[in-house]
């Protein structure tokens, strides 16, 4: 768990609220042509992240809730 913080455009930086590892993540929205978020990628922020915060392999899409 964490708090969001607006960065730029569609990133926002993700705070952990576990510190004992710096570990914390970008996490960059993919918007369709009206501005709805469709997808979710995230990137740790740090280039000193534990190997085992696999963020890059996450490719997350908004699935139709009907």
């Amino acid at each position: 768990n964490g708090p969001m913080y607006f960065y730029n455009a569609n990133t926002f930086a993700i705070k952990w609220e576990y510190q004992d590892m710096n570990a914390d993540a970008f996490a960059m929205f993919s918007l369709d042509e009206t501005g709805q978020a469709t997808g979710l990628k995230m990137k740790g922020i740090s280039p000193n992240i534990d190997f085992s915060f696999d963020f890059h392999d996450l490719d997350l899409h908004r699935i139709d809730s009907n």
